[in-house]
């Protein structure tokens, strides 16, 4: 038999060129790491809310300075659009939403330097003071990610701009109740607090006395009566009631009239000028055959912006003046605010 040698196969060790092509797998990506979240945010967003509730009080119980209606009525505009802004800017960083940060920024720098300019223009350091640590710490609590050192400064400067508006409100409603300060805000022609009943009131330039009929009355400023009557030197508002009380002076000669009973006469013409379907109720005096009267008094009604109103008017001569007092007020209300007989009540000096 023949020898065949058996031939063992060794594999080599040696790598494929399959092998040696192969790419290496891609490691796996590591996760991006999550945003870090502002924790300040949400506390600026809440201290937005109080500041638009500030805001509206500011503007019901603060008087205003200015009697244009104008004026107030873009001061009211100003008050809801700041309101409106600081509500939905609040809402937006208690749900953590970010995107409206630009708009905080703009609102709280232009709130700082255009009130807080205008404050310290009118030497008001304090309210001053107040505008810019409420500006700076809002800013500081909703941009970017303050330390908790940074929030704690911010926290601190919005604390001490809402104390000081605290402690205002409170020391108004110890000498004014609030409701009382709201009727003025509404109301820029009136002044000071009101009147209670049977209070004194002096007239402006002329020496008289008048009793307050009933509580609840204000006395308009004086810039605001003049400018509808150059005569007038007294005028009181109910605003409740829409009610009036007014004295007129002038000169005796400027009257052109020789007693009061023409001087009453002259008083019913202005009256149908002004309402022309004016009607006469009553008329009377103080005088006899033997001497002139020294107060002449007429009552009437009349139609006044398509409402019925009653009126009563007395007139007085002191020395070389005409006082006229006239009181109108809606029928329904003038005998429940005690005008009968209330313009009978002034006393010349």
């Amino acid at each position: 038999m023949e020898y065949i040698p058996t031939v063992e196969y060794i594999p080599s060790l040696e790598p494929t060129p399959a092998a040696r092509s192969a790419p290496a797998p891609d490691p796996e990506p590591e996760a991006a790491p999550a945003p870090e979240s502002n924790s300040a945010l949400p506390l600026g967003g809440g201290i937005l809310l109080l500041n638009a509730v500030l805001h509206l009080f500011e503007f019901l119980f603060l008087p205003s300075l200015s009697t244009d209606a104008s004026v107030r009525a873009a001061q009211l505009a100003g008050t809801l659009v700041g309101v409106g802004l600081d509500a939905v800017l609040g809402v937006s960083f208690l749900r953590g939403k970010t995107q409206l940060r630009t708009l905080a920024f703009a609102r709280l720098a232009v709130g700082m330097f255009v009130f807080g300019g205008m404050s310290l223009l009118q030497a008001q350091f304090l309210f001053t003071l107040v505008v810019f640590s409420f500006s700076c710490g809002v800013l500081v609590l909703v941009w970017g990610k303050p330390s908790s050192f940074l929030a704690g400064v911010g926290l601190t400067a919005v604390l001490l701009g809402v104390a000081v508006e605290v402690i205002g409100f409170t020391r108004l409603a110890s000498t004014q109740s609030l409701s009382e300060r709201m009727k003025i805000a509404l109301r820029p022609d009136l002044e000071g607090q009101s009147l209670g009943e049977d209070e004194t009131v002096v007239g402006d330039h002329h020496p008289y006395k008048l009793r307050v009929p009933s509580p609840g009355w204000f006395r308009r400023k004086p810039e605001v009566a003049r400018a509808s009557d150059a005569n007038l030197d007294l005028w009181l508002s109910h605003p409740d009631f829409n009610a009036n009380l007014t004295v007129s002076v002038r000169s005796w000669s400027d009257a052109q009239v020789e007693n009061l009973r023409l001087a009453r006469d002259q008083a019913l013409k202005d009256l149908r000028v002004q309402y022309p379907d004016f009607q006469v109720t009553d008329t009377s005096d103080n005088g006899t055959p033997l001497q002139e009267p020294t107060i002449a008094t007429l009552t009437g009604s009349a139609a006044r912006n398509g409402k019925p109103f009653q009126f009563e008017v007395s007139l007085y001569r002191t020395r070389n003046m005409l006082l006229r007092v006239t009181a109108f007020a809606p029928a329904s209300s003038f005998a429940t605010l005690h005008l009968e007989g209330a313009t009978t009540a002034l006393r010349p000096n």
